[in-house]
């Protein structure tokens, strides 16, 4: 199976000029943010790690080696870009090693440790409020004009919030991986594996459903059956429970949010056009629906929109410098899409 991201998973803006992100691990920089209060006590070490070029899931093999505990043991709220400068935090249950200079002097160079708490429980997926980003991008070939319009566009509407590339793996290897394993032509006895290719698979209809609504221009206008979601929670209401011109208003407001469905063994929760469009995706994966429901995978939503908070611009030359935040899941690269064409220039830096 080949397939391409791009053309799958169409943008609302349509940009013309071209740049490159990643030329240098410090033109892409995120910050992690919580409003964890630390009760300073309890068995678990919290350690607010700077690294650079390296995968989040090697940095928590080194704190477990670091500390002489399991790989379980460690925690963290999510994925970072490995191709970054990244601050994000980790969590080590009962170290039996605690002194924070003897941990840094048996890390790599690439990984610093540059602030330190103990707290009661463990660091948990998603626990944290949201990611800033600093990202440069450079070599920008087109007109400005219209990446202002686009910057202006995506502050007015939000951007699609598709999951990125990256959880899909190199050129979407993992979906054929999930078609295979859950039609048993191949085992996958590695429990992180099969949960990445769960998550694979109802991220990729996820995305087919957005793309489907980008395409009617109906991704951020309600149609009969939505599911809305809260702002800032996991709260979901039918459009039954509001008149259209509230919908209307909450949804220009940002309050409210149009969502599609992160598919489960059960029915989907929207009705009506909603429910037709989205069962009609899914139901060109028999396969993932046979692997959902062996996994027993629950249907839940996610928003269509990611809204960005904060964000500044500025232009020096042909390089755009963009400083602004996202909520937990939400990928950069889908914003910077929005705005311009980008190639990821990567490859070009030395990562662990």
């Amino acid at each position: 199976m080949t397939l391409n991201f791009d053309q799958l998973f169409p943008t609302t803006n349509n940009p013309k000029a071209h740049g490159l992100i990643k030329v240098k691990a410090e033109d892409f920089i995120v910050i992690e943010h919580h409003n964890m209060t630390f009760t300073e006590t309890g068995e678990h070490l919290w350690l607010k790690v700077k690294k650079v070029s390296c995968n989040t899931s090697w940095v928590a093999t080194q704190l477990s080696s670091a500390c002489k505990v399991p790989a379980r043991q460690v925690g963290f709220a999510g994925l970072k870009d490995r191709h970054a400068i990244t601050q994000q935090w980790f969590s080590v249950q009962l170290p039996k090693v605690q002194d924070i200079e003897t941990i840094q002097s048996k890390l790599p160079e690439t990984i610093e440790i540059i602030e330190h708490h103990w707290h009661q429980s463990k660091l948990k997926r998603g626990q944290l409020t949201h990611n800033e980003f600093k990202i440069l991008v450079r070599n920008i070939k087109g007109e400005r004009q219209p990446i202002e319009n686009n910057i202006q566009s995506i502050l007015q509407s939000g951007a699609p919030n598709y999951f990125g590339p990256q959880r899909f793996g190199h050129q979407l290897g993992n979906i054929q991986q999930a078609l295979d394993w859950f039609e048993n032509k191949i085992k996958v006895n590695n429990r992180n594996k099969r949960s990445l290719l769960i998550s694979s698979a109802r991220s990729y209809i996820f995305n087919l459903i957005v793309a489907s609504r980008i395409k009617q221009d109906s991704w951020n206008l309600p149609v009969e059956g939505d599911i809305l979601q809260l702002d800032g929670s996991h709260s979901w209401f039918p459009t039954t429970a509001a008149t259209p011109s509230e919908i209307s208003s909450r949804l220009k407001q940002f309050d409210i949010h149009i969502t599609a469905a992160l598919w489960g063994e059960d029915k989907v929760q929207s009705t009506a056009a909603c429910a037709h469009l989205e069962n009609n995706i899914a139901d060109q994966f028999p396969a993932f629906q046979n692997g959902f429901e062996k996994n027993r995978v629950k249907q839940t939503r996610r928003s269509m929109r990611t809204i960005l908070q904060n964000l500044t611009h500025e232009w020096d030359g042909d390089t755009l410098a963009l400083n602004f935040m996202l909520q937990p899941g939400a990928y950069a690269t889908g914003v910077i899409r929005e705005i311009i064409n980008f190639q990821d220039d990567s490859s070009q830096l030395t990562s662990s």
